[in-house]
């Protein structure tokens, strides 16, 4: 045999050892690729039906939507200018912040009310309110109010969700005038505060998505200073502090 034919088949041996390796190669390489896909489906899942995300955005948009609702009782009717300016603005940020967190839900594929009770997301890990009310809306043992079914979308017994008035709070601050008007709002957003700091603590804790976490602190600073400056408009009224 010549030197080229010997050159030649060893060459061609080469090769079939490569092809028969081929497939090997290539399964490994689909197989990496798709445990990669894995991986990435995994830390860019959005959060489902029962995290801390889900529940804090709905559980945030209810007590949110109390705090417009006396915003704007005192808005329309408050004695006070700065009052009634204090009111707007906590008016305009909330229901803003109602709009983030709607779309949260929408973009993460959840219904914007879900079957299980208020506040679950904080009493699965201990740091619930126990609920000491009945149906009608009464005060818990820390003044809070009761959250029933009809407001969070959800079929269970009330739940207490820190710091939101009562029914019959709500009907007097309707029917306040002037100065009472502008020193009951202050008493009863600051309680009001008081709780949705509570709630934006937890989840700026455990939420899973950054920009829940970053709301949520966001919340916590903001509302802790509008408390601050509540308490001294109060004082400015010669009214006890709340």
């Amino acid at each position: 045999m010549t030197g080229t034919a010997v050159t030649g088949t060893a060459v061609g041996v080469r090769l079939r050892r490569r092809l028969r390796w081929a497939p090997a190669a290539l399964a490994v390489v689909v197989i990496l690729l798709a445990a990669g896909a894995g991986l990435r489906g995994l830390v860019n899942r959005p959060p489902a039906e029962g995290s801390v995300d889900a529940g804090f955005a709905r559980d945030m948009s209810t007590h949110h939507a109390q705090a417009v609702q006396m915003a704007m009782v005192e808005f329309r009717g408050g004695a006070d200018v700065t009052q009634r300016g204090v009111a707007q603005d906590i008016a305009l940020t909330q229901q803003r912040e109602i709009g983030v967190m709607s779309a949260w839900l929408t973009g993460w594929g959840l219904p914007q009310v879900s079957s299980d009770p208020p506040m679950r997301w904080m009493r699965d890990h201990g740091h619930g309110h126990a609920d000491h009310s009945d149906q009608s809306g009464h005060a818990d043992h820390d003044g809070s109010a009761s959250v029933t079914s009809s407001v969070a979308g959800s079929a269970a017994s009330p739940v207490a969700m820190p710091g939101m008035a009562t029914d019959a709070e709500l009907t007097r601050l309707s029917a306040a005038q002037g100065r009472d008007l502008d020193t009951l709002f202050l008493t009863l957003m600051i309680r009001h505060h008081r709780g949705g700091i509570t709630m934006a603590q937890e989840a700026a804790a455990r939420a899973q998505e950054p920009q829940v976490r970053a709301l949520a602190r966001a919340m916590v600073i903001n509302q802790a200073i509008e408390i601050d400056q509540m308490q001294a408009d109060l004082r400015a009224l010669s009214a006890p502090p709340a």
